[in-house]
């Protein structure tokens, strides 16, 4: 690198089959020192898009051509777009070089011909005060290095984002921060990296989308007679809570998604929406119709475990179920068809003692509505089981 003694490390471009070239990067012209693999020279091709081209590696000593200062060790020679790369065959290639001429004296030799360089390879050379250390031709896979990107950023990685802080040396990896970042279009980059700090040319994934699309859940939480409760608050599982307004209303942005929705109020019963689908950029409505908190439910404490039954029944479209648990531990609702098929799971969690309400919607695991007739809903806690009919009508 920036030889001052008039040597030329050129990489050069032709689109004539050789007959006239174009310089393309000199080494002479840059800072001076030598790169030992310490960053790779890029050279931007953009202009020759389209084109059948050759490239060459050209190492000159003009005037007298009397030998080079230094050796010029080329490799691991990558081109591409940073999506499809060029392949070729040792075949492809080809050499070409002046007469060897070695002018110096000693043992150490003042300019290196091309038939010196494989005997240097291996010794250490002093020349003009540039000590060259010595390199194994041998080279260990180590590990690897992971970039997460933007999508269009694969020639800047300035931008990337290291994803491993030491070399990983595993075949996965996951990417523990993709849930905080920001929608857009992504790609992973991957680089193999070897011994005495050599590291691959960057292998792209495919590109992925992140898009985090929310809906809301809208609806109105009342009492028996319809007035609304304010203060009340409404809560999807994942951490989503809102609180209703001066009329009872209430609205919760929250990803596109199935949630369990309550609502709880002080001097109410909690009460539970299962299974509820969230569309994207839509509104899905939930009302709540709360029962107030008897002074019976506050002094005397649940004794029994029991399955009180649904009101109203028949419903149409919905129905409320209550049950009381003695002894904490897991609870299952389910609803069946009369031939026994399971249509809908309503709860199924470990739950405190106490007495409980959930709304059966009148609509499948899948979120879709059922047909008007006969069903059954099957409670269990702990030895505890209990089965009841209900009636769905249109």
């Amino acid at each position: 690198m920036g030889s001052t003694n008039n040597d030329h490390y050129y990489v050069k471009i032709t689109t004539d089959g050789g007959n006239s070239w174009t310089m393309l990067w000199d080494a002479t012209a840059q800072p001076a020192g030598t790169n030992y693999y310490q960053f790779p020279i890029t050279i931007n091709l953009e202009a020759y898009a389209g084109t059948e081209v050759q490239l060459a590696f050209h190492a000159v000593d003009p005037p007298s051509n009397d030998g080079l200062w230094y050796v010029w060790f080329i490799d691991n020679i990558y081109i591409g777009n940073f999506v499809d790369n060029i392949r070729f065959a040792g075949s492809d290639l080809m050499t070409k070089s002046a007469n060897a001429i070695h002018t110096g004296s000693g043992s150490t030799p003042d300019r290196i011909t091309r038939g010196e360089t494989n005997r240097m390879v291996n010794n250490d050379l002093t020349q003009s005060g540039i000590s060259t250390p010595a390199r194994s031709t041998n080279r260990a896979l180590v590990g690897y290095h992971v970039w997460r990107l933007a999508a269009g950023q694969e020639g800047n990685e300035a931008t990337w984002v290291s994803l491993t802080d030491d070399i990983h040396t595993t075949l996965s990896l996951e990417d523990g921060g993709w849930s905080t970042i920001p929608n857009g279009t992504y790609k992973w980059a991957v680089k193999a990296m070897y011994t005495a700090g050599v590291a691959s040319a960057p292998a792209f994934s495919n590109p992925m989308v992140k898009e985090v699309v929310n809906g809301t859940i809208v609806g109105f939480v009342r009492r028996q007679n319809n007035q609304g409760i304010p203060g009340a608050t409404v809560t999807a599982a994942g951490g989503f809570t809102t609180t209703t307004n001066n009329a009872g209303a209430y609205s919760l942005v929250v990803p596109a998604g199935v949630y369990s929705v309550t609502a709880s109020a002080a001097g109410f019963n909690n009460l539970s929406y299962e299974n509820i689908t969230v569309a994207p950029n839509q509104n899905t409505t939930v009302n709540f119709i709360m029962t107030p908190t008897s002074n019976e439910d506050e002094v005397i404490p649940v004794t029994v475990t029991a399955l009180n039954g649904n009101y109203p029944n028949p419903f149409n479209p919905e129905t409320t179920i209550s049950y009381d648990i003695k002894d904490a531990g897991n609870v299952r609702l389910d609803v069946f068809n009369v031939k026994g098929q399971l249509v809908r799971t309503l709860v199924n969690t470990d739950q405190a003692a106490g007495r409980y309400r959930v709304v059966f919607n009148g609509r499948d695991n899948n979120g879709n509505p059922l047909s008007s007739g006969i069903y059954l809903y099957r409670f269990t806690s702990g030895n505890y089981t209990n089965t009841r009919k209900m009636m769905l009508m249109e």
